[in-house]
């Protein structure tokens, strides 16, 4: 399009000015009037206005031999600022791309160095020829709500913060070496050199642009923002020179944790184009490889990749050693118990039963011994929870009357302790919990404890004869009384179950909502499950009390029973290796992304833990061992799963 100078449009009126020389001098002036007034409003007309590719249909168009000299001069301009690949210089379109909105309601004709063209206007200010606005061209013809790969113009410091890693900006502020961090505004001369700093500096501004470069950095977002990668920031001769160029800028944090995090940006939304997300293999046992999560957002992610690296194994459960449920042997019952007075010595006492009070769960005791030949029956042992008895292992004291109508022939051992149940895994297809700081796996359950034995019976004097029976009261024969019932064992304590084995998840998101459009995302291998911890052995019952220095008449306590083996902690849950994880929200995706989702192996279930046994090498050799855990569950592998 040419833009006509109003000097020009005089020029293609100026024929109306001849007439004849004689004439009356009433009609000269009438003439001159009329002339002045030609010419004004041809001025008029041609002030600050462009005329189009043909100007028939608004009756401007100037004479012809006028407009053909400002034709060729506008032509020779166009080509001059043309495309040099195209040899004849610029064409049509982009003659119409170099024109923008004027507020006057005209066109104005940008030149190609952000100038504008002669004769054109800026807020009704008319211009000279080549003269430069600031900011206007960007103002009329930069929509700056468009994205980089399809607005060239929005890279601009007007419009965001810009961000270069060192050794890849091109600008002064280090060459090669990349931006300086003393230096570093933001700005496309002075770019940040982390990711993290143009978030902390954002100020009025909503975006921020990177550099395609490495960034061994974590990003986490708490506001509304937008990141656009895939650009280059190549040195030119003034500086770097940002533009659009595809791929991809890195972050790839060196450290384990999400190498993208999301939270709570639920007023506004969060875009992120052109940007790769690669998450470390996981190191601490039953960790978890996760290159995005989100939380309580709304997320759009275009041309991003999400790598997750692998999951680590669970740690083995811990043994019933490691938190026992005692320590030590059981304690004896007491022998009997004198003193010595003017006569010599004088018992007392039968001997006290042993106390056993077991450290996490269940307590047992031995009888009390008796003394005297009417009153001298001893007591019976007892433990809780209650162990189940049997003939001759009920921890009675000889005399005491039976259910039957009998009486207890003997001062009776305690009954052996029951064994707890082994630990179980977690219900089918529950393989852990997705929590805003993380995935945590499904550990196996940890198993039981073993329950005590019971204490044995505190012995009965010799001398002793219930009622109705002969006694041998009056009988001149020495008796000291019983000693005291030993304690029950103590059961050992159950095995930890196996934590479970750490995923690999690309993106997790929960109470969020994401869209992906032309995505790539990788899982890779989940970790096993952790092994169960094995039980502790049951502990020996405590032996009855005597005082066997005494040559006379006495008897000893009975034996506890045997605490049973501590039963074994099932296995962890494998890992699971998944593309999304989606938990209360929604998650959409293009068929694009739908197919570029990669996944590893899941994790193994652990082993089950062992079962502890019961004692062989104390009074007593029977007794319950404990129960094996059972065996964790597999993990999963999918490319999206759903969470509750």
């Amino acid at each position: 399009m040419n833009t006509h100078r109003p000097s020009d449009s005089a020029r293609a009126f100026g024929g109306a000015s001849q007439g004849r020389a004689g004439g009356t001098k009433p009609r000269r002036l009438l003439l001159w009037i009329l002339l002045a007034s030609v010419a004004l409003a041809s001025a008029l007309c041609a002030y600050g206005c462009v005329v189009a590719d043909t100007c028939e249909g608004d009756g401007t168009c100037p004479r012809e031999d006028a407009s053909s000299s400002v034709d060729a001069a506008s032509d020779q301009d166009a080509g001059d600022a043309g495309n040099p690949g195209d040899g004849e210089g610029g064409n049509e379109a982009a003659a119409q791309d170099s024109i923008a909105p004027c507020s006057d309601g005209g066109l104005c004709a940008a030149t190609g160095d952000g100038s504008i063209a002669d004769g054109a206007s800026v807020d009704g200010v008319a211009l000279g020829d080549g003269a430069f606005v600031d900011g206007a061209i960007d103002a009329r013809m930069c929509d700056p709500t468009r994205d980089p790969s399809d607005e060239p113009c929005v890279l601009d410091n007007a419009y965001g913060v810009f961000v270069a890693s060192p050794g890849d900006a091109g600008s002064g502020d280090g060459g090669d070496a990349g931006p300086s961090a003393l230096a570093a505004d933001g700005s496309m001369a002075h770019p940040y050199p982390t990711i993290a700093q143009a978030l902390a500096n954002l100020r009025t501004k909503t975006r921020i642009y990177v550099c395609n470069g490495v960034f061994g950095e974590h990003v986490t977002v708490t506001t509304p923002v937008s990141i656009y990668g895939g650009l280059s920031c190549a040195a030119g001769p003034a500086g770097a020179v940002w533009s659009y160029v595809g791929g991809q800028a890195q972050v790839t944090p060196l450290s384990p944790s999400p190498a993208l995090t999301v939270t709570g940006v639920d007023a506004g939304s969060i875009t992120i184009e052109d940007v790769s997300f690669a998450a470390v293999n996981a190191s601490a046992l039953g960790s978890s490889s996760i290159a995005a999560l989100i939380a309580s957002s709304s997320v759009h992610l275009v041309r991003v990749s999400l790598r997750a690296g692998q999951g680590a194994a669970g740690a083995p459960g811990a043994d019933g050693l490691a938190n026992p449920n005692y320590t030590g042997p059981a304690p004896s019952g007491g022998a009997q118990v004198s003193i010595v007075g003017a006569a010599g010595v004088v018992w007392i006492s039968g001997g006290s039963g042993g106390v056993n009070q077991c450290m996490q769960s269940g307590a047992s005791a031995g009888g009390d011994g008796g003394l005297g030949c009417s009153t001298g029956i001893g007591t019976a042992g007892s433990s809780t929870p209650r162990a189940p008895s049997s003939d001759g292992r009920d921890g009675l004291p000889r005399g005491f009357g039976l259910p039957d109508g009998g009486l207890c022939a003997a001062n009776d051992p305690g009954a052996d302790g029951l064994a707890g149940d082994g630990g179980a895994p977690p219900p089918a297809l529950v393989y852990g919990t997705l929590s805003p700081t993380g995935w945590i796996p499904s550990p196996g359950a940890d198993g039981q404890p073993g329950n005590p034995g019971q204490g044995g019976a505190g012995a009965s004097d010799p001398l002793y004869e219930p009622p109705g029976m002969p006694t041998a009261c009056g009988v001149p024969t020495e008796s000291i009384g019983g000693g005291g019932g030993g304690a029950g064992g103590c059961g050992g304590s159950g095995g930890k179950g196996g934590p479970g084995g750490g995923a690999s998840i690309a993106l997790a998101a929960m109470d969020s909502a994401v869209n992906l459009e032309q995505c790539d995302l990788h899982a890779s291998a989940a970790g096993a499950g952790g092994t169960g911890g094995a039980g502790q052995d049951g502990q020996a019952g405590g032996a009855g009390g005597d005082d066997v220095a005494f040559a006379q008449t006495h008897a000893a306590g009975a034996p506890g029973g045997n605490g049973a083996g501590g039963s074994g902690g099932a296995g962890g849950t494998g890992g699971i290796s998944v593309g999304v994880f989606s938990v209360r929200g929604q998650v959409t995706y293009d068929p694009s992304t739908g197919q570029s989702i990669t996944l590893g192996p899941p994790g193994a279930g652990g082993s089950a833990g062992a079962a502890g046994k019961h004692p062989t090498a104390g009074p007593l050799t029977t007794g319950s061992d404990g129960n094996p855990g059972a065996p964790g569950a597999a993990g999963t592998s999918g490319a999206f799963l759903q969470g509750v």
